[in-house]
């Protein structure tokens, strides 16, 4: 049996932990961001954070994710693969969602996004402690941690600065790429 490099398992586990942190950087900071500049109440701002709820309660389900998915295909990467692709076409819709009208729209599909994301979330986990050796943990784990803030800033920061520059549409077909990219 061959063993994986190091350095290949940890570029697999940093872009898998960037594009599933991407959601919350982007509904947690730019979406509240683009919304207030376009007139949303505080309130209002205040209760679209309530779309991170999955983050809470993934644990919820993380049972289903440990114990059901396809050897054939790698137990976690038949999770990951279909999460990543629904995660992307997620996106694509929201991308022609008008901000002025469609709020709840927004409020649904960003909670169905998080939704994914946490889901990815817990199966990446497993796949992590799966393939990492006992001292590649820490290393991964510090990796992990990297790629999640990196996820948010991409998609919180620069989601904000491409809306600026690009508008609504562009900037979410660039985020949706952008996740395309582990597929």
């Amino acid at each position: 049996m061959t063993r994986t490099p190091a350095p290949l398992k940890f570029t697999l586990i940093s872009t898998l932990y960037v594009s599933q942190a991407i959601p919350l950087g982007f509904f947690i900071v730019a979406v509240p961001a683009i919304l207030r500049s376009q007139g949303l109440s505080l309130e209002g701002v205040g209760l679209l954070s309530a779309i991170a709820f999955p983050w809470l309660i993934k644990f919820l389900w993380a049972p289903l994710v440990d114990r059901f998915g396809s050897e054939r295909r790698g137990h976690f990467r038949s999770w990951i693969l279909p999460l990543q692709t629904l995660s992307v076409l997620t996106v694509v819709g929201i991308s022609l969602l008008d901000l002025s009208s469609q709020f709840l729209p927004l409020v649904l599909a960003g909670a169905a996004f998080m939704l994914l994301a946490a889901t990815q979330d817990v199966a990446t986990d497993g796949l992590s402690v799966r393939i990492l050796r006992h001292d590649e943990r820490g290393p991964g784990n510090g990796i992990q941690v990297g790629g999640y803030y990196l996820g948010q800033i991409v998609g919180g920061g620069l989601m904000l600065i491409a809306f600026h520059r690009f508008g609504w549409t562009a900037a979410v077909l660039a985020m949706a790429a952008f996740l395309a990219l582990p597929l």
